[in-house]
């Protein structure tokens, strides 16, 4: 019997029984009350998978099983099912089993305290306390107030909050009196993964403010769900195909993403997409040690990078490592014989922490005002670094774009394609030698064309023209 609370009820586990089972991609592909109505585990799409969770946690409120055990169930049937999960196994065990058996509880305390005319909301005993959680503690609402409808726990991950009925008799003795009726103010949250925009109450996870005892109709959520495109079909579009990587905060999903908006700013971005779908070019984004040549930290890379760059794996160990000095000095590098760049990836570096794009962009007027007064900078990527808000993280993606511009270079030198000369430059370091300036140049045309076209018209003309030979003609 389903203890999670103070007492045992059968309202809880008549609650869970009642739902069906929803395979799904994503915790937010069942929204809100939706999960009243539906049984999902994110990323439990295969349906015998999802019938043995469910028989898991069904077991699990109505007998009292204790998490440690939980724990070890999931685990064998983890390996049972070959189920590749996000987190470590106690870690996910845990959500799924504190996040079930809570609501759970909170539903069938939802069916009890339809006795009570007044809810009194109790805020949980946290070890990190949410304020907006416990500035409503000792609230007291009728139990048709629209705030129940929100802000019924569980109220987000972990959430031990609590409702108690009341009578005018207990506020009474307890010395408590019905509250005013609270404004909601709500933020606006934004699905990373398919862009779509919510508006969530200030303080409550998203998709967790609903009631549990809010039954939706079981056709409907089907019926909701049939409707709704497959997560592949809501993502943006991915302009860059593919990129490996060590660092998991720098991957092809958050690469996309700035990618896309800075395409919305910059359209000649979608020129250098499509130069990387159809010349191929892919990625290396490596933490500084998986790129010192002669370490055994390397070992294990050989076949996975091997098998992204579609090389034996001989080969591929030419295609990366290179010397301690490089890898510690050097942000990223390419090479004539290579199909892909390599861009360093530190750890802490993450490319969802760049949260304003002008950075980027700025940065090639930046450039090119200190040059006209005199004082160059020493890079675009470097003026991201140390100048901004965004800083490695945003400067990761501004080495990205100087490597693929030599890429660039070098599929217009096998075609032996006119080369401007490097007399003028917007960075020192574009003036190091002829293949630093074409691939700082490319990164500011790339970032900023606009900016560059003001100050030095014609190498942005030259680029307009070589991307639109390199585009245009056969490989």
């Amino acid at each position: 019997m389903a203890q999670y609370g103070s007492l045992p009820f059968q309202e809880a586990i008549t609650f869970f029984r009642e739902k069906t089972n929803m395979p799904s991609e994503r915790w937010a592909d069942v929204w809100r009350s939706q999960h009243n109505s539906a049984f999902m585990v994110a990323g439990a799409t295969k349906t015998e998978l999802l019938a043995d969770l469910r028989k898991m946690v069904d077991d699990a409120i109505a007998e009292g099983t204790a998490l440690t055990a939980f724990q070890k169930q999931f685990k064998q049937l983890v390996k049972k099912h070959g189920w590749d999960h996000t987190g470590n196994a106690a870690w996910r065990a845990n959500i799924i089993y504190s996040t079930n058996m809570r609501q759970a509880y909170n539903a069938g305390r939802h069916a009890q305290l339809q006795n009570f005319p007044y809810w009194r909301y109790a805020h949980g005993d946290s070890r990190y306390p949410r304020p907006h959680h416990a500035s409503k503690h000792g609230l007291v609402l009728p139990k048709d107030s629209p705030f129940w409808q929100k802000w019924f726990p569980q109220n987000g991950w972990g959430c031990k909050c609590k409702v108690y009925g009341e009578t005018e008799r207990s506020l009474k003795r307890r010395g408590h009196s019905v509250s005013d009726e609270p404004v909601i103010d709500t933020v606006e949250w934004t699905d990373k993964a398919t862009g779509e925009v919510h508006y969530v109450p200030q303080g409550i996870d998203p998709g967790f403010d609903y009631s549990p005892g809010q039954v939706s109709q079981e056709t409907l959520l089907k019926q909701q769900q049939a409707e709704k495109p497959p997560l592949r079909e809501r993502l943006p579009e991915r302009q860059v195909p593919t990129a490996f990587s060590t660092n998991k905060q720098v991957n092809v999903h958050g690469l996309n993403t700035i990618f896309n908006e800075v395409a919305t700013v910059q359209p000649q971005m979608n020129q250098l997409a499509t130069f990387i779908q159809k010349y191929d070019i892919k990625t290396l984004f490596l933490r500084p040690s998986d790129m010192v040549r002669g370490t055994r930290k390397l070992a294990p890379l050989r076949q996975p990078i091997a098998d992204y760059l579609g090389v034996d794996e001989e080969r591929a160990y030419r295609y990366w490592p290179v010397p301690s000095s490089t890898a510690r000095n050097s942000n990223g590098y390419t090479s004539k014989q290579w199909n892909h760049v390599v861009v360093k990836a530190k750890t802490g570096v993450s490319l969802n922490k760049v949260t304003d794009i002008s950075d980027l962009t700025s940065a090639v007027e930046a450039a090119i005002l200190a040059a006209k007064e005199g004082s160059k900078q020493w890079s675009l990527s470097h003026i991201v670094r140390h100048h901004t808000d965004s800083g490695d993280h945003g400067g990761t993606f501004v080495t990205w774009v100087h490597e693929l511009g030599h890429q660039v270079h070098y599929a217009a030198m096998r075609r032996g394609y006119d080369q401007p000369g490097e007399s003028t430059g917007i960075t020192r370091y574009s003036l190091t030698n002829w293949m630093e300036w074409h691939a700082e140049h490319f990164a500011a045309w790339a970032l900023n064309r606009e900016v560059l076209q003001q100050h030095y018209p014609e190498i942005a003309t030259y680029f307009d023209e070589l991307m639109e030979k390199l585009l245009n003609e056969n490989q």
